[in-house]
Protein backbone atom coordinates (compact mmCIF):
# COMPACT_ATOMS: atom_id res chain seq x y z
CA UNK A 1 0.00 0.00 0.00
CA UNK A 2 1.10 3.42 -0.78
CA UNK A 3 2.28 5.80 2.26
CA UNK A 4 -0.02 8.67 3.39
CA UNK A 5 2.03 12.00 1.75
CA UNK A 6 4.18 12.90 4.71
CA UNK A 7 4.72 16.18 3.87
CA UNK A 8 0.32 17.00 4.53
CA UNK A 9 0.98 15.10 7.29
CA UNK A 10 -1.59 18.01 9.78
CA UNK A 11 -0.11 17.04 13.24
CA UNK A 12 3.11 18.13 11.72
CA UNK A 13 1.39 21.40 10.75
CA UNK A 14 -0.94 22.10 13.85
CA UNK A 15 -4.29 21.99 11.22
CA UNK A 16 -6.78 20.33 12.85
CA UNK A 17 -9.11 18.33 9.89
CA UNK A 18 -11.73 19.39 11.71
CA UNK A 19 -11.39 23.74 11.85
CA UNK A 20 -8.64 24.06 9.74
CA UNK A 21 -5.89 26.11 10.52
CA UNK A 22 -8.48 27.03 14.03
CA UNK A 23 -7.28 25.48 16.71
CA UNK A 24 -8.87 22.52 18.17
CA UNK A 25 -9.00 23.54 21.96
CA UNK A 26 -10.55 26.96 22.64
CA UNK A 27 -8.15 29.48 22.90
CA UNK A 28 -7.11 31.06 26.82
CA UNK A 29 -9.35 33.50 28.33
CA UNK A 30 -7.21 34.05 31.41
CA UNK A 31 -4.32 32.80 32.90
CA UNK A 32 -6.10 32.26 36.62
CA UNK A 33 -5.58 33.44 40.11
CA UNK A 34 -2.55 31.81 40.66
CA UNK A 35 -0.81 33.07 37.41
CA UNK A 36 2.44 35.37 37.81
CA UNK A 37 1.05 39.19 38.98
CA UNK A 38 2.51 40.34 35.27
CA UNK A 39 -0.02 37.86 33.86
CA UNK A 40 -2.83 38.75 35.63
CA UNK A 41 -1.95 42.33 35.24
CA UNK A 42 -2.17 41.32 31.28
CA UNK A 43 -5.68 39.44 31.87
CA UNK A 44 -7.07 42.78 33.17
CA UNK A 45 -6.25 44.64 30.90
CA UNK A 46 -6.98 42.81 28.43
CA UNK A 47 -10.52 42.56 29.99
CA UNK A 48 -10.97 45.92 30.03
CA UNK A 49 -9.42 47.36 26.84
CA UNK A 50 -12.28 48.76 25.23
CA UNK A 51 -13.23 50.64 28.90
CA UNK A 52 -9.68 51.89 29.15
CA UNK A 53 -9.77 53.32 25.61
CA UNK A 54 -12.95 54.80 25.45
CA UNK A 55 -11.92 56.53 29.09
CA UNK A 56 -8.51 57.43 27.57
CA UNK A 57 -6.73 55.56 30.75
CA UNK A 58 -5.46 53.16 27.92
CA UNK A 59 -1.42 54.94 27.86
CA UNK A 60 -1.59 55.76 31.44
CA UNK A 61 -2.21 52.26 32.46
CA UNK A 62 0.17 50.61 29.91
CA UNK A 63 2.88 53.20 30.92
CA UNK A 64 2.58 52.08 35.05
CA UNK A 65 3.00 48.33 34.01
CA UNK A 66 6.13 47.09 34.67
CA UNK A 67 7.54 43.60 33.00
CA UNK A 68 8.62 40.67 34.62
CA UNK A 69 12.01 38.77 33.68
CA UNK A 70 11.90 36.81 30.85
CA UNK A 71 12.61 33.80 32.71
CA UNK A 72 9.04 33.75 33.58
CA UNK A 73 8.11 33.02 29.99
CA UNK A 74 10.01 30.01 29.87
CA UNK A 75 7.25 28.04 31.97
CA UNK A 76 4.49 28.78 30.42
CA UNK A 77 2.83 26.21 28.04
CA UNK A 78 2.06 27.37 24.15
CA UNK A 79 -1.55 28.13 24.68
CA UNK A 80 -0.31 30.82 27.74
CA UNK A 81 2.56 31.63 25.41
CA UNK A 82 -0.64 32.72 23.11
CA UNK A 83 -2.77 34.48 25.57
CA UNK A 84 0.45 36.61 25.81
CA UNK A 85 1.18 37.13 22.63
CA UNK A 86 -2.78 38.42 22.07
CA UNK A 87 -3.02 40.69 25.12
CA UNK A 88 0.20 42.45 24.46
CA UNK A 89 -0.57 42.52 20.65
CA UNK A 90 -3.49 44.62 21.22
CA UNK A 91 -2.00 46.58 24.12
CA UNK A 92 0.42 47.58 21.94
CA UNK A 93 -1.72 48.41 18.96
CA UNK A 94 -4.29 50.34 20.97
CA UNK A 95 -1.51 52.48 22.65
CA UNK A 96 0.03 53.30 19.35
CA UNK A 97 -2.81 54.17 17.40
CA UNK A 98 -4.62 56.49 19.78
CA UNK A 99 -7.82 58.52 17.84
CA UNK A 100 -7.14 61.69 16.74
CA UNK A 101 -3.47 62.29 17.89
CA UNK A 102 0.31 60.97 16.24
CA UNK A 103 1.03 58.03 16.74
CA UNK A 104 3.18 56.90 19.36
CA UNK A 105 6.49 55.79 19.21
CA UNK A 106 7.63 53.66 21.73
CA UNK A 107 5.88 50.83 23.40
CA UNK A 108 6.35 51.02 26.67
CA UNK A 109 8.38 47.98 28.75
CA UNK A 110 5.87 46.16 30.61
CA UNK A 111 3.96 45.51 26.95
CA UNK A 112 6.80 45.60 24.72
CA UNK A 113 8.99 42.76 26.57
CA UNK A 114 6.13 40.04 27.23
CA UNK A 115 5.10 40.34 23.71
CA UNK A 116 8.18 40.24 21.91
CA UNK A 117 9.40 37.22 24.54
CA UNK A 118 6.19 35.53 23.65
CA UNK A 119 6.58 35.80 20.08
CA UNK A 120 10.06 34.70 20.19
CA UNK A 121 9.13 31.32 21.87
CA UNK A 122 6.54 30.76 19.38
CA UNK A 123 8.38 32.25 15.70
CA UNK A 124 6.20 34.89 15.52
CA UNK A 125 6.13 38.36 14.27
CA UNK A 126 6.31 40.73 17.74
CA UNK A 127 3.34 42.51 16.39
CA UNK A 128 -0.60 41.77 16.61
CA UNK A 129 -1.55 39.52 13.45
CA UNK A 130 -4.57 37.75 12.15
CA UNK A 131 -3.65 34.73 13.73
CA UNK A 132 -3.46 36.43 17.22
CA UNK A 133 -6.29 38.83 16.56
CA UNK A 134 -8.41 35.61 15.25
CA UNK A 135 -7.27 32.27 15.04
CA UNK A 136 -6.42 32.42 18.44
CA UNK A 137 -8.83 35.09 19.92
CA UNK A 138 -12.48 33.42 20.11
CA UNK A 139 -14.42 31.47 22.93
CA UNK A 140 -18.20 29.52 21.90
CA UNK A 141 -21.21 30.58 23.73
CA UNK A 142 -23.08 27.60 23.41
CA UNK A 143 -19.96 24.49 22.77
CA UNK A 144 -22.54 21.66 22.08
CA UNK A 145 -23.09 23.98 18.80
CA UNK A 146 -21.47 24.68 15.42
CA UNK A 147 -19.09 27.41 15.10
CA UNK A 148 -21.49 29.60 13.23
CA UNK A 149 -20.88 33.50 13.96
CA UNK A 150 -23.49 33.80 16.28
CA UNK A 151 -22.14 31.37 18.74
CA UNK A 152 -18.52 33.08 18.28
CA UNK A 153 -17.54 35.36 20.81
CA UNK A 154 -14.52 37.31 21.20
CA UNK A 155 -11.74 36.94 24.23
CA UNK A 156 -10.37 40.53 23.99
CA UNK A 157 -11.56 43.39 21.67
CA UNK A 158 -10.73 47.02 20.95
CA UNK A 159 -14.30 48.24 20.22
CA UNK A 160 -17.03 47.79 22.84
CA UNK A 161 -19.75 47.71 20.07
CA UNK A 162 -20.81 44.14 18.47
CA UNK A 163 -19.55 45.37 15.04
CA UNK A 164 -15.91 44.67 16.07
CA UNK A 165 -17.17 41.32 17.74
CA UNK A 166 -19.16 40.15 14.80
CA UNK A 167 -16.16 41.19 12.63
CA UNK A 168 -13.79 38.49 14.01
CA UNK A 169 -16.99 36.01 14.58
CA UNK A 170 -17.02 35.82 10.79
CA UNK A 171 -13.35 35.27 10.42
CA UNK A 172 -13.32 32.38 12.54
CA UNK A 173 -16.47 30.77 11.06
CA UNK A 174 -15.00 31.15 7.97
CA UNK A 175 -11.87 29.24 9.24
CA UNK A 176 -13.86 26.81 10.24
CA UNK A 177 -16.14 25.70 7.60
CA UNK A 178 -13.03 25.43 5.47
CA UNK A 179 -11.35 23.05 7.67
CA UNK A 180 -12.83 19.98 5.38
CA UNK A 181 -11.37 21.46 2.45
CA UNK A 182 -8.06 22.00 4.07
CA UNK A 183 -8.05 18.59 5.59
CA UNK A 184 -9.35 17.20 1.94
CA UNK A 185 -6.38 18.52 0.30
CA UNK A 186 -4.03 15.86 1.37
CA UNK A 187 -6.62 13.28 0.32
CA UNK A 188 -6.25 14.49 -3.31
CA UNK A 189 -2.58 14.51 -3.85
CA UNK A 190 -2.50 11.15 -2.07
CA UNK A 191 -5.56 10.19 -4.40
CA UNK A 192 -3.18 11.46 -7.16
CA UNK A 193 -0.06 9.88 -6.49
CA UNK A 194 -2.44 6.79 -6.07
CA UNK A 195 -3.56 7.34 -9.57
CA UNK A 196 -7.41 6.41 -7.27
CA UNK A 197 -10.05 8.78 -9.62
CA UNK A 198 -12.16 8.18 -6.62
CA UNK A 199 -10.68 9.71 -3.97
CA UNK A 200 -8.96 12.75 -6.11
CA UNK A 201 -13.30 13.18 -6.86
CA UNK A 202 -14.39 13.10 -3.38
CA UNK A 203 -11.85 15.34 -2.24
CA UNK A 204 -12.33 18.15 -4.88
CA UNK A 205 -16.42 17.74 -4.21
CA UNK A 206 -15.34 18.47 -0.38
CA UNK A 207 -13.82 21.51 -1.31
CA UNK A 208 -16.59 22.43 -3.12
CA UNK A 209 -18.84 22.18 -0.91
CA UNK A 210 -16.40 23.54 1.86
CA UNK A 211 -16.37 26.90 -0.23
CA UNK A 212 -19.83 27.15 -1.12
CA UNK A 213 -20.02 27.27 2.88
CA UNK A 214 -17.60 29.92 3.31
CA UNK A 215 -19.06 32.11 0.72
CA UNK A 216 -22.44 32.21 3.34
CA UNK A 217 -20.50 33.14 5.81
CA UNK A 218 -18.84 36.23 4.18
CA UNK A 219 -22.41 37.51 2.41
CA UNK A 220 -23.23 37.62 6.87
CA UNK A 221 -20.61 40.78 7.33
CA UNK A 222 -23.49 42.98 7.22
CA UNK A 223 -25.37 42.07 9.38
CA UNK A 224 -24.05 43.26 12.83
CA UNK A 225 -20.51 45.42 11.22
CA UNK A 226 -21.86 48.65 9.65
CA UNK A 227 -19.16 50.10 7.40
CA UNK A 228 -18.72 53.29 9.29
CA UNK A 229 -18.17 51.48 12.90
CA UNK A 230 -15.27 49.62 11.18
CA UNK A 231 -14.06 52.19 9.04
CA UNK A 232 -14.37 54.81 12.09
CA UNK A 233 -14.08 52.62 15.41
CA UNK A 234 -11.69 49.68 15.69
CA UNK A 235 -9.78 49.68 12.27
CA UNK A 236 -7.47 52.05 12.86
CA UNK A 237 -6.41 50.13 15.88
CA UNK A 238 -5.49 47.27 13.12
CA UNK A 239 -3.07 49.34 11.21
CA UNK A 240 0.89 48.38 10.69
CA UNK A 241 3.82 50.03 13.42
CA UNK A 242 5.82 52.84 11.40
CA UNK A 243 9.20 52.92 13.26
CA UNK A 244 8.08 52.02 16.80
CA UNK A 245 10.61 51.71 19.72
CA UNK A 246 9.88 48.18 21.59
CA UNK A 247 11.45 49.30 25.45
CA UNK A 248 13.51 47.00 27.05
CA UNK A 249 13.60 45.03 23.86
CA UNK A 250 18.04 45.05 23.57
CA UNK A 251 17.50 42.26 20.86
CA UNK A 252 15.31 44.82 18.40
CA UNK A 253 17.85 47.54 17.48
CA UNK A 254 16.51 51.17 16.92
CA UNK A 255 12.93 51.62 16.11
CA UNK A 256 10.77 48.83 14.17
CA UNK A 257 8.17 48.48 11.32
CA UNK A 258 5.64 45.79 11.43
CA UNK A 259 2.63 45.10 9.29
CA UNK A 260 -1.00 45.13 10.63
CA UNK A 261 -3.45 42.41 11.00
CA UNK A 262 -5.32 41.19 7.76
CA UNK A 263 -7.46 38.55 6.57
CA UNK A 264 -4.43 38.59 3.68
CA UNK A 265 -2.67 36.85 6.65
CA UNK A 266 -4.95 34.23 6.57
CA UNK A 267 -3.24 30.80 5.19
CA UNK A 268 -6.49 29.86 4.30
CA UNK A 269 -6.75 30.87 0.21
CA UNK A 270 -3.06 30.85 -0.34
CA UNK A 271 -3.14 27.07 0.43
CA UNK A 272 -6.24 26.50 -1.40
CA UNK A 273 -4.42 28.25 -4.77
CA UNK A 274 -1.70 25.89 -4.02
CA UNK A 275 -3.77 23.04 -4.11
CA UNK A 276 -6.06 23.98 -7.07
CA UNK A 277 -2.91 24.82 -9.00
CA UNK A 278 -4.19 28.52 -9.94
CA UNK A 279 -1.37 30.71 -10.53
CA UNK A 280 -1.23 34.78 -10.02
CA UNK A 281 1.69 35.19 -11.85
CA UNK A 282 3.65 38.35 -10.67
CA UNK A 283 2.03 41.20 -9.80
CA UNK A 284 2.34 43.89 -6.15
CA UNK A 285 -0.49 41.62 -4.75
CA UNK A 286 0.70 38.22 -5.10
CA UNK A 287 4.58 39.83 -3.81
CA UNK A 288 3.15 41.04 -0.92
CA UNK A 289 1.03 37.76 -0.37
CA UNK A 290 4.10 36.40 -0.14
CA UNK A 291 5.87 38.91 1.79
CA UNK A 292 2.43 38.08 4.67
CA UNK A 293 3.71 34.73 4.90
CA UNK A 294 6.28 35.94 7.58
CA UNK A 295 3.82 37.07 9.52
CA UNK A 296 1.40 33.52 9.27
CA UNK A 297 2.42 30.77 12.09
CA UNK A 298 5.56 28.76 10.85
CA UNK A 299 3.99 25.61 10.84
CA UNK A 300 0.55 26.59 8.29
CA UNK A 301 3.34 28.86 6.44
CA UNK A 302 5.26 25.33 5.80
CA UNK A 303 1.70 23.74 5.02
CA UNK A 304 1.44 25.77 2.31
CA UNK A 305 4.83 25.51 1.01
CA UNK A 306 4.38 21.67 1.42
CA UNK A 307 1.29 22.07 -0.95
CA UNK A 308 3.08 24.31 -3.71
CA UNK A 309 5.55 21.05 -4.27
CA UNK A 310 3.03 18.31 -3.82
CA UNK A 311 0.91 16.72 -6.45
CA UNK A 312 -0.83 19.55 -8.93
CA UNK A 313 -4.76 19.04 -8.90
CA UNK A 314 -5.11 21.30 -12.23
CA UNK A 315 -2.70 19.41 -14.19
CA UNK A 316 -3.96 16.01 -12.88
CA UNK A 317 -7.77 16.68 -13.48
CA UNK A 318 -6.98 18.00 -17.24
CA UNK A 319 -5.49 14.83 -17.70
CA UNK A 320 -8.48 12.77 -16.43
CA UNK A 321 -12.01 11.59 -17.82
CA UNK A 322 -14.63 14.95 -17.75
CA UNK A 323 -16.18 13.65 -14.68
CA UNK A 324 -13.28 14.78 -12.43
CA UNK A 325 -12.77 17.89 -14.63
CA UNK A 326 -16.20 18.98 -13.87
CA UNK A 327 -15.21 18.13 -9.81
CA UNK A 328 -12.19 20.87 -10.68
CA UNK A 329 -14.48 23.05 -12.54
CA UNK A 330 -17.15 23.32 -9.71
CA UNK A 331 -14.57 23.91 -7.83
CA UNK A 332 -12.99 26.63 -9.69
CA UNK A 333 -16.57 28.40 -9.92
CA UNK A 334 -16.96 27.97 -6.37
CA UNK A 335 -13.61 30.02 -5.81
CA UNK A 336 -14.59 32.40 -8.18
CA UNK A 337 -18.03 33.16 -6.47
CA UNK A 338 -16.43 33.50 -3.21
CA UNK A 339 -13.53 36.36 -4.65
CA UNK A 340 -16.38 38.21 -6.33
CA UNK A 341 -18.16 38.30 -3.21
CA UNK A 342 -15.20 39.39 -1.36
CA UNK A 343 -14.83 42.36 -3.71
CA UNK A 344 -18.31 43.42 -2.57
CA UNK A 345 -17.25 43.33 0.79
CA UNK A 346 -14.37 45.45 0.30
CA UNK A 347 -15.50 47.89 -1.91
CA UNK A 348 -18.78 48.24 0.94
CA UNK A 349 -15.92 48.61 3.53
CA UNK A 350 -13.22 50.09 2.45
CA UNK A 351 -13.03 51.58 -1.13
CA UNK A 352 -16.66 53.51 -0.57
CA UNK A 353 -16.35 54.66 2.32
CA UNK A 354 -12.52 55.53 3.04
CA UNK A 355 -11.40 55.50 -0.39
CA UNK A 356 -8.57 53.39 0.69
CA UNK A 357 -6.69 51.34 -1.90
CA UNK A 358 -4.81 49.12 1.33
CA UNK A 359 -5.55 46.70 3.41
CA UNK A 360 -4.35 47.09 7.53
CA UNK A 361 -1.43 44.81 6.21
CA UNK A 362 -0.61 46.87 3.55
CA UNK A 363 -1.90 44.70 1.05
CA UNK A 364 -1.90 46.69 -2.34
CA UNK A 365 -5.06 45.25 -3.05
CA UNK A 366 -6.41 47.53 -5.64
CA UNK A 367 -7.83 46.90 -9.15
CA UNK A 368 -5.76 42.97 -8.40
CA UNK A 369 -8.14 41.75 -6.27
CA UNK A 370 -10.07 41.32 -9.94
CA UNK A 371 -7.51 40.02 -11.12
CA UNK A 372 -6.86 37.08 -8.70
CA UNK A 373 -10.58 36.25 -9.87
CA UNK A 374 -9.63 36.68 -14.06
CA UNK A 375 -7.10 34.36 -12.83
CA UNK A 376 -8.75 31.35 -10.89
CA UNK A 377 -11.44 31.53 -13.99
CA UNK A 378 -9.13 30.96 -16.24
CA UNK A 379 -7.93 27.70 -14.83
CA UNK A 380 -11.45 26.25 -15.87
CA UNK A 381 -10.90 22.87 -18.02
CA UNK A 382 -12.52 22.18 -21.16
CA UNK A 383 -14.15 18.68 -21.42
CA UNK A 384 -12.78 16.27 -23.48
CA UNK A 385 -15.43 17.08 -26.23
CA UNK A 386 -14.15 20.62 -26.90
Amino acid sequence: MTERVESLDYNRFDISPEHGFLPDTEPLMSFGTDAHPHLQSLDKLGDGLPSLIENDQLRSAVENLEAPSPDVFDELTERELMRVYSVTGFLANAYVHKPNEPSATTIPTGVAVPLYESTKRLGRTPVLSYDAYVLHNWTLTDTDRAMTPPNVDTITNFFEPRDEQWFIAIHVAIESAAGPAIAAISDAQQGIIEDDLTRVTHALQTIEDALHDITAVLDRMPEHNDPEQYGQGFRPYLKSLTSVKYEGVTELNGPQSYRGASGAQSSLFQALDAALGIDHGDNPLVNHLHVLRGDMPPAHRAFIEAVEEGPNLHDYAANSDDSLRNAYNDCIDRMVTFRDHHIDIVETYLTKPLDEQKGTGGTPYGRYLGSFTDDTQNCRLSSSAE
